[in-house]
């Protein structure tokens, strides 16, 4: 004789409970997803901006001409532009460009030069917008290095427009040409991501 194995469903009562406590954990988690990709814009953006300084150093060096990095947004707007300072045949007026409506719509910048008495002040952020004027940017000579450290852009700060949460980063380009990104969240001697203390 078959014995037929008694199948059992899922009751109505505990799909209900099944939904409940699913809608519950997408409402505890949708405040961090919201900041995650508040924080996403500002990384990219300060990506975006560190590989442009970093492509405008490359092809001075390669070009041994002068390569200029420039901001081309006054209002914030993450938009850069690399070119040669002098146009020739094998040295164009735009290499490469970023225009502000690519990556993300919420990430600002504003900017210090060496001059400026904030620009090693880490833990303090540039307003949006802050420096920026038409051509602001940092030029590449042929060593790779910025010989007008004085007036180009020292410091970029990368912030989020809409979330006075979201994580801001510093990018520091120096004389020597060489450009960092730091989170001034983080102290340097304890994080190698961290920016450096502010001055005394």
């Amino acid at each position: 004789m078959l014995s037929c194995a008694r199948q059992r469903g899922v009751t109505l009562i505990e799909l209900m409970i099944g939904i409940t406590i699913l809608a519950i954990l997408l409402m505890a988690g949708l405040p961090s997803f919201g900041q995650w990709i508040q924080n996403a814009q500002v990384r990219s953006a300060a990506e975006s901006i560190q590989s442009g300084l970093q492509l405008a150093r490359t092809e001075a060096v390669r070009r041994n001409a002068s390569v200029r990095f420039s901001l081309t947004d006054t209002s914030g707007m993450v938009a850069w532009k690399v070119g040669c300072v002098t146009v020739r045949d094998d040295c164009p007026d735009t290499i490469q460009e970023r225009s502000a409506i690519e990556g993300g719509e919420n990430a600002r910048v504003g900017i210090a030069t060496a001059a400026d008495a904030t620009a090693n002040t880490y833990s303090t952020a540039l307003a949006t917008g802050a420096g920026l004027s038409a051509g602001a940017g940092a030029t590449f000579n042929g060593f790779g290095t910025v010989p007008d450290a004085s007036t180009d852009i020292a410091r970029i700060d990368v912030l989020n427009a809409v979330s006075a949460d979201a994580r801001r980063l510093v990018i520091i380009v120096g004389s020597g040409g060489l450009t960092r990104m730091c989170d001034p969240a983080l102290s340097l001697p304890d994080y190698p991501q961290g920016c450096p203390a502010d001055p005394a």
